[in-house]
């Protein structure tokens, strides 16, 4: 777990929204200290530029990896899916 950078979070995703946005609900926290202020808030997250780069598609339903923005707590960036789907 220590490969992962430390804001970065198991997400689920809710909902697609507008413009490219996704909701998503975070399952898991990688940081010790995350982990219980986290587990079940809810995020907004657009694609990163390399995942957009990659082709990436995200639907309602995936597990993804997303990293908090630094400014905005209820923001984030989706950096790649998860590896285990439900």
């Amino acid at each position: 777990m220590n490969e992962f950078h430390a804001n970065t979070f198991e997400a689920t995703v809710v909902a697609e929204l507008p413009q490219h946005l996704y909701r998503l609900e975070v399952s898991r926290a990688f940081g010790p200290d995350e982990a219980e202020h986290l587990s079940g808030a809810v995020l907004t997250a657009s694609l990163s530029v390399d995942a957009r780069r990659l082709g990436v598609h995200v639907r309602t339903g995936q597990r993804v990896l997303v990293q908090r923005a630094s400014l905005d707590p209820g923001r984030g960036i989706i950096t790649g899916l998860a590896l285990c789907q439900p």
